[in-house]
């Protein structure tokens, strides 16, 4: 393949983000014209400049109470930008011949499940332990935000459409742009940080590198994005509903049962991961029909 510039290189890491800010902004810019035509009759009655601030300030914070759904509709109107970005990719790299992982069988996918679960809830369990989330006043109102909306909201924001759209940005193109032009491991490590501080807070900063690093090995062992799409939303959803019971409260509530349920969930995951390592994933000429994921 012929080298890319500097600037070439760090564009192709960062365009997929740019790609989901600029989608966002619109959306959300959009949105916000939609609450304010809503509301026009009686702004335009208003004809003090302080008075139309505070109130379209009022309206603003209106659309923000809405956040979970929001966010969920920025991912929703994302997802075909990053689809048609991963097409021209994959035609690239059937041009250049880069050799792809074969992908996993179905019935091998219930590692996965095996695998995500414990992963989840150990590393949770090992950050909390830390009491960082104590002295994170980010993550506080960002947890508070999370889980304001109702659980029907919550699945189908938090638990499906927004993971499918974070692997299409961080494994399907950053991480696989990076892979390409270095290494997976450089790979696996640029797009696990990005991933981490796009959260935007340090407790997620920590939670998103190392579930990031576990997206990307199972996107090389199962040779799929949708591999790590199902892991991301199984974490999203055990979290929804760990939440929503109680569970993680149940849990802390007595320091016998966290260690149990963190030792217990870690071991369970190792030895899902020891299966998944024996795991036979050759490398295979990529073919002009196969699908993009």
């Amino acid at each position: 393949m012929q080298r890319k510039s500097v600037g070439k290189q760090l564009w192709d890491i960062v365009s997929p983000l740019a790609v989901k800010m600029a989608v966002a902004l619109v959306v959300e810019v959009m949105v916000m014209l939609a609450f304010c035509m809503k509301e026009m009759a009686e702004l335009i009655t208003i004809t003090d400049p302080e008075l139309l601030y505070e109130r379209t300030t009022e309206i603003c914070m209106e659309v923000l109470q809405y956040s979970v759904e929001l966010s969920g509709l920025m991912a929703l109107v994302t997802i075909p930008f990053l689809y048609w970005m991963m097409h021209k990719d994959r035609r690239k790299e059937r041009e250049a011949l880069i050799l792809q992982k074969k992908k996993a069988p179905l019935e091998q996918y219930v590692m996965v499940v095996g695998i995500s679960l414990p992963f989840a809830l150990a590393f949770n369990n090992l950050i909390m332990l830390t009491d960082l989330a104590r002295y994170s006043e980010a993550y506080q109102e960002t947890a508070e935000a999370l889980y304001e909306p109702s659980i029907l909201v919550q699945i189908l924001c938090l638990g499906i459409v927004i993971p499918i759209m974070e692997e299409m940005v961080f494994r399907g193109l950053i991480y696989r742009r990076v892979r390409n032009a270095t290494t997976p491991v450089r790979g696996m490590l640029c797009s696990a940080i990005f991933f981490g501080m796009y959260h935007g807070n340090l407790i997620q900063t920590i939670y998103g590198i190392g579930c990031g690093c576990l997206f990307v090995y199972l996107y090389e062992k199962f040779g799929t994005l949708w591999a790590p799409i199902l892991s991301h939303m199984l974490m999203n959803l055990l979290s929804i509903g760990f939440t929503e019971i109680g569970g993680f409260l149940w849990i802390f509530q007595s320091p016998g049962r966290m260690a149990f349920v963190t030792i217990a969930s870690a071991a369970a995951a190792s030895a899902v991961f020891v299966l998944i390592k024996k795991m036979e994933n050759p490398f295979i000429p990529i073919k002009q029909e196969e699908q993009e994921f």
